[in-house]
């Protein structure tokens, strides 16, 4: 299922229909709708009026999510540096 959204952040412009999916990764339509419909229903991915499948917003907010643990563990690392620092003097 992964691969199915790796290509669709390759191809998040224009979306992938699931024949093209299935072409992509050399699986059938019906393995390429199972998984689809997992995704949709985690609202990971969804389909545009064209048919094509495209990653949502929500999906997009995972990248923020990471980010702001990020930020958080720096800075709660610059916090511990600051006091091993001042301990030391």
């Amino acid at each position: 299922m992964l691969i199915i959204v790796e290509k669709l952040v390759a191809e998040r412009t224009f979306g992938m229909s699931n024949k093209a999916l299935a072409t992509e990764l050399n699986t059938t339509e019906a393995n390429i709708c199972r998984d689809l419909k997992i995704l949709e229903v985690r609202k990971w991915v969804d389909r545009g009026s064209d048919g094509r499948w495209h990653l949502t917003p929500m999906f997009g907010g995972f990248a923020g999510q990471i980010m702001k643990g990020f930020q958080t563990a720096k800075l709660r690392l610059s916090e511990e540096e600051a006091r091993f620092a001042s301990e030391m003097q």
